[in-house]
């Protein structure tokens, strides 16, 4: 197996994308329009799926359930996809996605491929291994002995249909935030203009594949959520339901391995259709790179050290829906800097921040002092959390990362538009 494993690190890979909350729903989705529609007879019309479709509220899934949502590695050598659909491979992408019916929540937290985590035998390792090892079961033993969250179900995708699933689709409009070239022309190269544009689903799987961003393998990670939104949306519209039925056999076609029924996958479906995209929230686990010896190759490797801090926080309110404790809101620290030529509104700012619960630094003085534009740095990973610190800045600039370095988790340049709402 050794032997196995050190050639095909050597082969280029495909990332797999299409995983996340708009996968299963959609998936849903379509198998219930193509198998109801297009074949009555099928044994998804028993009388027990009939009713769940007739009262079409009533899921089987009456509490909040969390979902492991894995995607397999797609090796090339030689211009050629070599990986076979029963393979045992290395999972490239990993989303944890809870859902609770009775508020009709949805969050979604991405897991770096290269998190260091313990992989039985092994030892301390990426946690893409995990399936290289021990399979899907494997996989989901660690995810949860890693980061503490029960996982109920777990869907493995295959993903050599994806950019066929775009074609599918009639393509996607993705809005580019930079010129994304990586050897054009080749077999696994990418040349995207900056810009929104249509795209096919080769050109989709280019931008969900491209990684040569400010942020690396973080960034690549936002262009997958960013992508998983716009299909969401897409496919949701009433005119796109004359499609779902093709995608219904790409998407099964792609569906490796699950302990979803198919009955379940009816309800998700149904519970897709009643969600608000606004009421899914994303995030990434947070952390740092760093470079560790492989305990099975014996040679230095690039990992994602993942924050132990953040990460607890991340799960319980983004993934369980519940309140942060007053001792984990105390243990969020931010960075208060004032860039005017006046302390005073930083000083009240941190107070309020203080008042709140949250841990604050002492308010210091920002490199000059005529920003006219208030900053607020966001180093946690959980866009929807800075956005409520922001509410309470007014008018502001933000800047998000899932890179997590520094003895702070938010900074707040306080510049001379600032002008809290009032009340706060």
């Amino acid at each position: 197996m050794e032997s196995r494993r050190r050639k095909s690190r050597k082969h280029r890979k495909i990332w797999p994308y299409l995983v996340g909350i708009g996968v299963l729903g959609v998936a849903a989705s379509a198998i219930v329009y193509g198998m109801f529609i297009e074949h009555p007879t099928h044994a998804l019309a028993t009388a027990h799926v009939s009713s769940k479709n007739a009262h079409y509220t009533a899921y089987p899934f009456t509490h909040r359930v969390t979902f492991l949502l894995l995607g397999s590695s797609l090796e090339t050598a030689n211009h050629h996809d070599i990986t076979a659909k029963d393979a045992r491979n290395r999972t490239d992408t990993m989303i944890l996605v809870s859902i609770n019916p009775a508020t009709k929540q949805v969050g979604v937290l991405s897991i770096p491929r290269d998190s260091r985590v313990e992989v039985p035998p092994v030892g301390k390792t990426k946690i893409a291994e995990a399936s290289f090892f021990g399979g899907v079961r494997e996989t989901v033993a660690v995810v949860e002995n890693t980061f503490h969250v029960p996982v109920d179900y777990y869907a493995y995708l295959n993903l050599f249909q994806f950019a066929k699933i775009i074609n599918d689709m009639g393509g996607l409009t993705v809005d580019v935030p930079q010129n994304e070239v990586y050897q054009p022309g080749g077999p696994l190269g990418i040349d995207l203009k900056k810009g929104v544009h249509h795209l096919n689903g080769q050109q989709v799987l280019e931008f969900v594949r491209f990684r040569n961003t400010s942020q690396g393998d973080i960034g690549r990670i936002q262009q997958q959520q960013q992508v998983l939104r716009d299909m969401a949306a897409q496919l949701l519209q009433p005119q796109e339901i004359p499609r779902w039925p093709r995608l219904a056999h790409d998407l099964i076609s792609a569906l490796s391995y699950t302990n979803l029924s198919t009955g379940q996958l009816l309800s998700l479906g149904l519970f897709a259709k009643s969600i608000s995209l606004s009421s899914v929230r994303y995030a990434t686990i947070p952390g740092y790179a760093t470079t560790h010896v492989d305990p099975y190759m014996h040679i230095p490797l690039s990992y994602w050290h993942w924050s132990r801090h953040l990460t607890p926080l991340l799960i319980q309110n983004v993934l369980l829906g519940d309140n942060l404790t007053p001792q984990q809101k105390h243990s969020v620290v931010f960075q208060v800097e004032s860039g005017t030529k006046s302390l005073r509104p930083a000083e009240q700012l941190a107070q309020k921040l203080q008042q709140q619960g949250y841990t604050v630094l002492p308010v210091g003085w920002a490199n000059h002092h005529n920003h006219h534009r208030t900053v607020l740095i966001n180093t946690t990973g959980d866009r929807y959390l800075g956005n409520q610190i922001a509410s309470m800045l007014g008018p502001n600039q933000q800047e998000f990362t899932a890179y997590h370095t520094t003895p702070w988790d938010f900074k707040i340049v306080v510049g001379s538009d600032y002008s809290p709402p009032k009340g706060l």
